[in-house]
């Protein structure tokens, strides 16, 4: 069977929008390859790509920042004064978890490429004695949290377009990890074309266009298509947890962040930390023009960084972690914004098909990505709790297969976390040194934090090593 081609209404919006390139490609497939690509075509939001090649051809321009400072940040409390308000305010938090209020949502779009992991990164086994998968550490968190405070508690799952189905069957075959089928949601972000340098589309196959995953910023239009905010809604869930899925200490449902969130009456919240170091990737928590902002790092210009206060501190101290707290109110006053989230360009490298049918290696960097990032709701919020959190007991990004934001950095955090808790509950254990072998693990399903453990443990206790503690 011989191909197909467009038909005249297809061709005269590829020529229209300046795509006229893709007719050439139908020459050489047959019927049921010319069929898949034509689908794709027609499927294309031209609107949106012809923004796309408009800001290819915008020459960037410099951020200003006479209009920014730095976000007033709900910070580790130091007094007997702030402890007692951070207590009350825990208390708020664990209120509204009683209340089912909460609902919990993990942005799994990645693939583990940069670990050597060719599967979903959720799916990579993280803890130090039982390998548990991030997911499955998730998982027993939000397990702890419904038995702990009498909440349903769902969790929503982001995927992408190349790693749902495996996703998806990864936890049909771990049963869901006991928490319920019915209160699992999978749903897909939303995917781009990949341009070259000159706004063309580009083929990933001779049947098949180049895509990719519109970015954590697509968060908020991939829930409302998926019909998840009118489930929340309905269900009587106001309030999304939000985190990445690369981070295995994250706590799902803080509390904390929880109770400051409510009791500023915030819609949109950011855990920070301090930055090491004026260079670190953490985007900056700010306010410009008076209203709360996270600044990508790189946007902000190295005297901007590194600008200190009569301290030595950095005057822009507090970076975000990727750990959000959002209202469904908010979330759909995003997903129905007349004017969508900036798109950020990313230049990347991909074996692309050219326009004799060959596979080649594109030129390096010389494909456009395009992308939208969830901070850059903030300014739509009518208010914003920044909230710092310990670095060391929040923070264990797992990115790279070695060195730092590793999965040997993970565990190292994870168990000096667990030993802590060891020490506060009263147990006699020194810390260790070193963390190559693994000692410990903590279920969540057995405390999910410092003040459940020491419920279970006795006074000086003489734990042996390794030491897994679990229902």
């Amino acid at each position: 069977m011989t191909a197909q081609k467009p038909d005249d209404a297809l061709k005269t919006r590829l020529e229209k929008h300046g795509q006229a390139h893709a007719l050439q490609w139908f020459d050489n497939l047959n019927a049921d390859e010319s069929r898949r690509l034509r689908q794709q075509l027609e499927q294309l939001d031209f609107d949106r790509l012809d923004r796309f090649r408009t800001l290819l051809k915008t020459p960037p321009t410099n951020m200003s920042f006479e209009d920014v400072k730095p976000a007033p940040v709900r910070r580790l409390p130091l007094t007997d004064r702030q402890r007692k308000f951070e207590s009350r305010v825990t208390e708020l938090g664990r209120d509204t978890l009683a209340a089912d209020r909460t609902a919990a949502l993990t942005v799994a779009g990645g693939q583990g490429t940069r670990l050597g992991y060719d599967h979903p990164k959720g799916m990579y086994p993280i803890s130090p004695l039982r390998n548990k998968s991030l997911f499955g550490l998730f998982a027993e968190q939000i397990l702890a949290a419904r038995r702990r405070y009498g909440c349903r508690m769902p969790w929503l799952v982001m995927t992408s377009h190349t790693n749902d189905e495996e996703t998806r069957e990864f936890f049909g075959a771990q049963g869901f990890f006991g928490l319920g089928e019915e209160t699992v949601h999978f749903f897909v972000q939303g995917t781009n074309p990949i341009l070259d340098a000159e706004g063309r589309l580009l083929r990933a196959e001779r049947d098949e266009l180049l895509v990719g995953p519109d970015g954590h910023g697509g968060v908020f239009a991939a829930l409302s298509r998926s019909g998840l905010l009118d489930r929340l809604r309905q269900g009587g869930w106001d309030l999304i947890s939000y985190f990445q899925v690369d981070n295995p200490l994250v706590t799902v449902a803080d509390p904390r962040f929880l109770g400051h969130h409510v009791n500023m009456n915030a819609d949109f919240s950011c855990k920070v930390v301090p930055k090491r170091e004026p260079s670190e990737g953490l985007g900056l928590a700010v306010l410009k023009t008076g209203r709360p902002t996270v600044i990508e790092y790189i946007d902000v210009p190295e005297k901007v960084a590194g600008e200190r206060l009569p301290s030595g501190k950095l005057r822009y101290q507090f970076g975000s972690i990727a750990i959000h707290l959002m209202d469904v109110p908010f979330a759909e006053r995003v997903a129905n914004l007349d004017s969508s989230l900036p798109w950020h360009i990313a230049e990347k490298t991909y074996r692309i098909v050219d326009d004799a049918g060959r596979k080649v290696e594109s030129p390096p960097g010389g494909c456009r990505k395009f992308e939208q990032f969830v901070f850059e709701a903030l300014p739509h919020a009518q208010e914003c709790a920044f909230v710092e959190v310990r670095r060391e007991a929040e923070f264990a990004p797992v990115k790279n297969a070695e060195g730092d934001d590793s999965p040997a950095t993970a565990r190292r955090l994870m168990q000096r976390l667990w030993f802590e808790w060891l020490q506060k509950a009263g147990a006699d254990v020194e810390m260790p040194k070193d963390f190559s072998e693994p000692l410990i693990e903590i279920s969540p399903l057995y405390a999910a934090d410092e003040e459940e453990l020491a419920q279970k443990t006795e006074a000086d206790w003489q734990p042996s090593f390794p030491l897994l503690l679990e229902p």
